[in-house]
């Protein structure tokens, strides 16, 4: 009995999980390789707002994280490393799907490993939905231009980023 109760349950997480993957992107827009990014505006830690316009002209790269995901806090410190070999010519902002987290976890996780860029907070989730995010984490490389180049799916090693944060910046 247990084990059918096991079976149904993981049964529904795989249907859910599917269907949330095929939920439609806010205002139509498709977060996918050669599409634009789909639009944000997200307040950060810091009080502050960030829209994805402003970031216009300059590449960036949004990294979708939860502070309980043990791939996020493997690959953090490779994000710190990349903000400070490329803060000058790359903006990237790291996306809490806060919806999913706590508060007081978030500043935990950006105090213990350091962050020192952007972290939004992704409240209702919706701006996760809009890039489609259902493992995390999940970086987007976007363009000047604000065209979705790449993405990683999954924690990513330094080399990783930076092999493709050299031909984002070659676009």
């Amino acid at each position: 009995m247990m084990k059918r109760k096991g079976m149904l349950l993981l049964l529904v997480a795989l249907v859910s999980l599917v269907l949330y993957s095929k939920l439609p992107a806010r205002a139509g827009t498709a977060a996918k390789i050669g599409a634009q990014a789909p639009a944000f505006a997200l307040t950060a830690l810091d009080g502050k707002t960030y829209t994805s316009e402003q970031f216009r002209g300059k590449p960036l790269i949004i990294n979708f994280w939860a502070s309980w995901c043990e791939p996020c806090k493997a690959e953090a410190p490779a994000l710190v490393r990349l903000h400070e070999r490329y803060k000058d010519r790359v903006e990237l902002v790291a996306v809490n799907i806060t919806a999913k987290d706590r508060i007081e976890a978030v500043r935990a996780f950006v105090s213990e490993h350091g962050l020192p860029f952007p972290v939004l907070l992704d409240e209702r989730a919706e701006t996760a939905q809009a890039y489609r995010i259902v493992p995390i984490p999940t970086t987007y490389l976007v363009d000047r231009s604000g065209m979705i180049v790449d993405k990683i799916t999954g924690a990513a090693e330094y080399t990783t980023f930076e092999k493709k944060i050299t031909a984002l910046l070659q676009r």
